[in-house]
């Protein structure tokens, strides 16, 4: 039985995009919720809560999980595409398939809607984020929330799954959050003492048998340490945040930088490293430490870089919009060039652009300039053997960042 009345009728005047009828709908639901709220003076019932024009616009009918938003873009009903998301109607919740609105708009090639929804999403998940950091803020330094937005990462090695878990879906109340979809913030992270290596040095893995990171990332670290050495110029100034597996730092080395700084905090990373003797190489500086402890040396000595590249793991949104305003006062002006691991709301393509777009904006007020490029990259279903969550799902398409410095 639907929740409010007249779902039935709101969901055929949104697939057959009758504009009068829906706004009909939402107004005749507003001036009951009105009613009810004068009628009662008890604030904890459920009906004065709940506004029945939000349920209205946001209720998903149960076998597909559709909504009226999502059947709205399908057909490509602008306005009431819009009236919806005035309503209240979220831009990111999925139906039984994983798909929200913007997927729906996507496949039916409905740009405009397409377009609408990200910058719904955009500017959502930065009000979100402005909250959870003034609520961190409130808290004090030593109590981050580990509240996630859906745009996470992967460590202090990986940021693989999105520090933002902005973007992720919001599921119909009776569907199970899979574990390839639970927040990847791991606060703990450094704590973790059965962090481990494979024999054969292809698979680094935390406690939870997760996947810090993976040998079939190589082929993206070659791309990322490439662009980061200026399409592999030599003698160039690089760091490196997240050690891992070493890939992308062995991509560098081959271009024989004039410095390399890697920065590493897991101790058993860090004995890793020492033991492949990469303290040992002339141009190599190892941070053993956080890079919220170690970047800020770098900026007092007025040390500045070429390239810079940040892959970690288990951290939080927050924590890579800080590494932003860090890591812009040691990039070199006027040509460095900026990347990370782009594991923003990997489970979903329409919440990844939702992610980078934020992420771009965040950027864009440093004077930082951000494309994308593509790159194909196919992760195979046995290379997950032994992994307890996927950090990848599916997608042969890697959006690598590029960033640099606005040319004005």
């Amino acid at each position: 039985e639907p929740l409010v009345e007249n779902h039935a009728e709101m969901m055929e005047a949104c697939a057959s995009g009758q504009l009068a009828t829906v706004l009909s709908l939402l107004k005749a639901a507003s001036e009951n919720d009105d009613i009810k709220q004068a009628s009662t003076n008890n604030d904890n019932d459920i009906n004065n809560i709940l506004s029945q024009k939000h349920l209205l616009a946001a209720q998903q009918e149960p076998t597909v999980g559709l909504s009226p938003l999502m059947s709205a873009s399908q057909y490509g009903h602008m306005d009431i595409c819009q009236a919806l998301v005035d309503a209240g109607a979220p831009w990111n919740a999925i139906d039984r398939y994983g798909k929200c609105a913007g997927d729906y708009a996507t496949v039916a090639q409905k740009w405009e809607v397409v377009n609408l929804l990200v910058d719904v999403g955009t500017k959502a998940e930065l009000i979100l984020g402005a909250s959870i950091r003034l609520a961190q803020q409130l808290e004090g330094p030593n109590n981050k929330s580990e509240t996630n937005i859906d745009t996470a990462v992967k460590d202090e090695d990986d940021q693989k799954q999105i520090l933002n878990d902005a973007g992720k879906p919001q599921p119909t109340s009776s569907t199970t959050i899979p574990v390839s979809h639970e927040p990847c913030t791991k606060p703990d992270y450094l704590q973790h003492a059965n962090v481990r290596y494979n024999a054969a040095n292809t698979l680094l893995l935390d406690d939870d048998d997760d996947a810090v990171m993976m040998e079939w990332e190589r082929p993206l670290m070659n791309a990322h340490a490439q662009i980061l050495t200026h399409n592999g110029t030599k003698r160039k100034r690089v760091m490196n945040i997240g050690f891992g597996l070493g890939i992308i730092d062995m991509a560098l080395q081959s271009y024989e930088p004039s410095l390399h700084v890697i920065i590493e905090a897991h101790p058993t990373v860090y004995e890793k490293m020492i033991k492949d003797g990469w303290n040992e190489k002339e141009n190599v500086r190892i941070c053993f430490g956080r890079w919220q402890d170690e970047l800020p040396k770098f900026v007092e000595e007025g040390l500045e870089f070429d390239g810079i590249f940040y892959d970690t793991y288990g951290e939080h949104f927050t924590d890579l919009e800080d590494f932003h305003g860090l890591m812009a006062k040691v990039l070199h002006k006027p040509d460095g060039i900026y990347s990370f691991f782009n594991g923003l709301a990997p489970d979903n393509l329409f919440f990844h652009g939702v992610a980078c777009n934020c992420v771009k904006i965040q950027l864009s007020h440093l004077g930082l300039d951000t494309e994308f490029a593509q790159c194909e990259i196919q992760v195979d279903e046995k290379d997950w053997e032994g992994v307890r969550r996927k950090y990848w799902h599916g997608r042969d398409t890697y959006y690598l960042p590029i960033v640099t410095w606005k040319k004005s």
